[in-house]
């Protein structure tokens, strides 16, 4: 149990390889004694700190082991919590169908095994697939839902994950000083917990505030912010995530090289984690930098992926965004593959 809390407190203060080395050592304990429902909640921790770092396969193989525990040991909650993981997992991939059936069924179990807390979580996970879907108004409830249950049970961390999310529905509805003071809310209940990850989260998202408003200047520094944090964590999805916002900022600057350098890189990261929101979010950047560029051929070739992928996850109103783009191209530009020319930073 000590290894379990050492874990933890590692996790939050953004030292994940330490936090993997500890939850490894108290899983083998584990092994030996009767003891699985801990040890499936060790499995399934040690599951979400690889999700964090965006080896997604890695994590997956590693919640189906803590559910196969929680269900032989009939560990309700653990089953619960598995499910709501997996369902993530699904959701990060693109299967956002696959990923809602998961998320009702965690639901369900939660709900049977007296998991308050986890019913909130889920209930802002279905929050974050309206918002993917377009439903924003959908999202903004269950935000809201999410949001007084866990203030209601003084849960901060809770608190910071909804805060997080209700400011980029707000970006997303260009209400940009309510995103900025949800965001700017998140962060300091963050800061204050040590919470590293949910520092960089909501840093990132403030920027990406300020990117929307195109208030560049001011976006620079909490992305420069949320680089070193997922850089000093090994965290491949925010640091993809950075990139891409570093790059939209080069191209507002004229800087098109640095910017087509800073893509590709962040391309890369969000394949390897199988994170195909961010893919399709990055092939629509490079592809608008290439009309910017007057480069039509390449620029349909990356806008068609992008707005093929945003349409296999149900997101709509992006799909309809870059196909407003691709209607602004001549339409006998053929497709070239620039991507697959490597470079990188």
């Amino acid at each position: 149990m000590r290894l379990l809390e050492l874990a933890r407190a590692e996790e939050r203060r953004g030292e994940p390889m330490e936090a993997l080395a500890h939850y490894s050592e108290a899983i083998d304990l584990l092994a030996h004694g009767e003891h699985e429902a801990d040890r499936a909640d060790a499995i399934r921790w040690k599951g979400t700190v690889r999700r964090e770092l965006g080896d997604t396969s890695i994590a997956e193989e590693l919640y189906r082991e803590s559910l196969a525990i929680s269900e032989s040991c009939h560990y309700g909650a653990g089953q619960a919590h598995a499910i709501n993981c997996l369902a993530i997992v699904a959701q990060r991939r693109g299967d956002v169908d696959g990923a809602a059936t998961l998320y009702r069924r965690g639901a369900r179990l939660a709900s049977e095994a007296g998991e308050h807390r986890l019913s909130g979580m889920i209930e802002q996970n279905l929050g974050v697939l309206s918002n993917i879907r377009g439903d924003l108004d959908g999202a903004f409830v269950r935000y809201r839902a999410a949001l007084a249950a866990f203030e209601t049970a003084d849960d901060r961390e809770g608190m910071s994950w909804v805060l997080n999310n209700i400011g980029m529905l707000h970006t997303d509805m260009e209400r940009y000083d309510e995103a900025r003071e949800a965001l700017n809310r998140g962060l300091g209940i963050a800061t204050a917990r040590g919470d590293v990850k949910m520092q960089g989260l909501c840093l990132l998202n403030l920027a990406e505030c300020y990117v929307s408003e195109d208030r560049f200047d001011e976006a620079e520094g909490p992305c420069r912010r949320a680089l070193a944090l997922a850089l000093q964590r090994g965290d491949a999805l925010r640091r993809a995530g950075a990139l891409k916002f570093l790059g939209v900022i080069d191209c507002a600057r004229g800087r098109h090289v640095q910017a087509g350098e800073r893509y590709r890189t962040a391309l890369q990261l969000a394949r390897e984690s199988e994170d195909t929101l961010l893919e399709a979010e990055i092939l629509r950047e490079i592809g608008t930098l290439h009309l910017e560029q007057q480069h039509a051929s390449e620029a349909r070739w990356n806008l068609e992926q992008s707005a093929g992928l945003f349409r296999s996850i149900d997101a709509s109103i992006d799909a309809a965004a870059v196909e407003s783009q691709l209607e602004l191209l001549p339409g006998d530009a053929a497709t070239a593959p620039i991507l697959e020319r490597g470079g990188g930073a």
